[in-house]
């Protein structure tokens, strides 16, 4: 699918670079044997250079919405759109060194590739606006309708720390009742050492992507660090968090694996310096504390009591000093 995909948008590349080369080369040689090229002094240099600068920013919007939109009706009529566009402000600017006057078609011709181009991309603009609501939704245990991409983890696609920080400040300060998991895959650097890191990133984003589909959708999973996940529920109360707990843990063993689950809910008793002073960033970076270290009690509460048994099937009880 990938490569199938590379190769539809090389040739759409490639069909419209070639297309735009033609036209360049061709509508100047019509013009050039069918009628004058104004004189220096007669060019408006300034008309040049403003509807030169429009033609090359439209052509700029051209190749970026071919070079990252995937096909369909969209990208179509967005690309069929933005050539018009770009063919109207290129005819425009050939009126600015060419005497085009005797030549009745082409004056006609020139007035209509522009306003054709815009209404063609308002429409895909339009629909891009329905699909991109349809994207929203299929991302929102992901993002949660705050986009940063820079804060977006690159193996599993899901936002990074910083950006699970930044959501939860915002549940805190609105007095939003919240409820947090952090899960750990146990044995992971093991599994990385005998299966090989690539195995290693295939569970790390087939997680990503069950726990996405897992949540409800006001919820949102962001990966921590490493093999650490962490989740934010919405309209949370503790039976609902300890629950859901429960069915991560449980529900992780379908990938051959085990997982140490923990969670917390502010309140005053797991967070001392929660009063009238304490930010919402600061009680966020103290809820994320807690979680922290919870997470290592219970790893070396695991460790020493020695009842974790091996959750990758390479793996022995001898692997209980790696838990972590």
């Amino acid at each position: 699918m990938c490569i199938l995909g590379t190769t539809a948008k090389s040739l759409r590349l490639a069909s419209v670079y070639g297309l735009s080369l033609f036209i360049l080369f061709i509508v100047p040689l019509y013009l050039w044997q069918s009628t004058a090229a104004k004189m220096i002094a007669e060019v408006d240099w300034l008309d040049v250079a403003t509807e030169g600068a429009l033609f090359v920013l439209g052509m700029c919007w051209l190749m970026v919405i071919v070079s990252v939109r995937p096909s369909g009706r969209v990208t179509n009529l967005l690309i069929a759109g933005l050539s018009s566009y770009c063919l109207g402000c290129y005819l425009d600017l050939l009126d600015e060194i060419f005497i085009v006057k005797t030549l009745p078609i082409y004056n006609w011709f020139e007035k209509m590739p522009t306003p054709v181009g815009l209404l063609v991309l308002t429409g895909g603009l339009w629909l891009w606006r329905d699909e991109q609501t349809v994207v929203n939704r299929q991302l929102q245990t992901r993002e949660q309708f705050h986009r940063e991409h820079q804060l977006t983890d690159s193996l599993t696609l899901l936002n990074d720390a910083k950006a699970f920080e930044h959501h939860l400040v915002k549940q805190l300060s609105q007095n939003q009742s919240v409820g947090l998991l952090m899960l750990d895959v146990d044995y992971f650097h093991r599994y990385n050492k005998n299966q090989g890191v690539e195995e290693g990133d295939k569970l790390l984003s087939q997680l990503a992507l069950w726990l996405s589909s897992t949540l409800r959708n006001q919820d949102l999973v962001c990966r921590y660090a490493g093999d650490r996940f962490v989740i934010l529920l919405r309209g949370a109360i503790p039976s609902f968090v300890s629950v859901m707990a429960e069915q991560l843990q449980h529900g992780i063993k379908a990938f051959d694996c085990s997982a140490t689950v923990v969670w917390t809910l502010p309140s005053p008793k797991m967070l001392p310096l929660q009063n009238s002073t304490c930010t919402a960033k600061e009680e966020a970076i103290a809820l994320l504390q807690v979680l922290n270290q919870k997470m290592s009690q219970q790893k070396e509460l695991r460790v020493s009591e020695a009842i974790a048994p091996s959750p990758f099937n390479t793996l022995d009880k001898s692997a209980a000093s790696e838990l972590n």
